[in-house]
Protein backbone atom coordinates (compact mmCIF):
# COMPACT_ATOMS: atom_id res chain seq x y z
CA UNK A 1 0.00 0.00 0.00
CA UNK A 2 2.61 2.67 0.83
CA UNK A 3 4.26 2.17 -2.57
CA UNK A 4 1.49 3.84 -4.58
CA UNK A 5 1.52 7.17 -2.66
CA UNK A 6 5.32 7.22 -2.71
CA UNK A 7 5.37 6.70 -6.49
CA UNK A 8 2.76 9.46 -6.87
CA UNK A 9 4.89 11.87 -4.85
CA UNK A 10 8.01 11.04 -6.86
CA UNK A 11 6.23 11.54 -10.19
CA UNK A 12 4.66 14.80 -9.00
CA UNK A 13 8.06 16.17 -8.01
CA UNK A 14 9.47 15.00 -11.32
CA UNK A 15 6.70 16.83 -13.22
CA UNK A 16 7.19 19.99 -11.14
CA UNK A 17 10.84 20.14 -12.20
CA UNK A 18 9.69 20.82 -15.78
CA UNK A 19 7.60 23.87 -14.85
CA UNK A 20 8.79 27.42 -15.39
CA UNK A 21 9.95 29.35 -12.33
CA UNK A 22 7.01 31.79 -12.66
CA UNK A 23 4.55 28.92 -12.41
CA UNK A 24 6.27 27.66 -9.26
CA UNK A 25 6.09 31.11 -7.69
CA UNK A 26 2.40 31.44 -8.53
CA UNK A 27 1.74 28.03 -7.04
CA UNK A 28 3.60 28.97 -3.85
CA UNK A 29 1.61 32.20 -3.51
CA UNK A 30 -1.73 30.47 -4.01
CA UNK A 31 -0.63 27.64 -1.71
CA UNK A 32 -0.18 30.21 1.08
CA UNK A 33 -3.14 32.48 0.28
CA UNK A 34 -5.70 29.71 -0.21
CA UNK A 35 -5.48 28.12 3.24
CA UNK A 36 -5.09 31.54 4.89
CA UNK A 37 -8.30 32.73 3.23
CA UNK A 38 -10.18 29.54 4.15
CA UNK A 39 -9.00 29.74 7.76
CA UNK A 40 -9.98 33.41 8.07
CA UNK A 41 -13.40 32.76 6.51
CA UNK A 42 -14.16 29.76 8.70
CA UNK A 43 -12.88 31.51 11.81
CA UNK A 44 -15.29 34.40 11.27
CA UNK A 45 -18.19 31.99 10.66
CA UNK A 46 -17.47 29.78 13.69
CA UNK A 47 -19.82 29.51 16.67
CA UNK A 48 -17.40 31.12 19.19
CA UNK A 49 -16.94 34.10 16.85
CA UNK A 50 -20.73 34.52 16.59
CA UNK A 51 -21.18 34.48 20.37
CA UNK A 52 -18.67 37.24 20.95
CA UNK A 53 -15.46 37.45 22.96
CA UNK A 54 -17.08 37.70 26.41
CA UNK A 55 -19.28 34.61 25.93
CA UNK A 56 -16.75 32.28 24.32
CA UNK A 57 -14.92 31.56 27.59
Amino acid sequence: MPVVPAVGIVFSIWLITFLQWRTRVRFAVWFVLGPAFCFAYSYRRSEPAKRGPEQSR
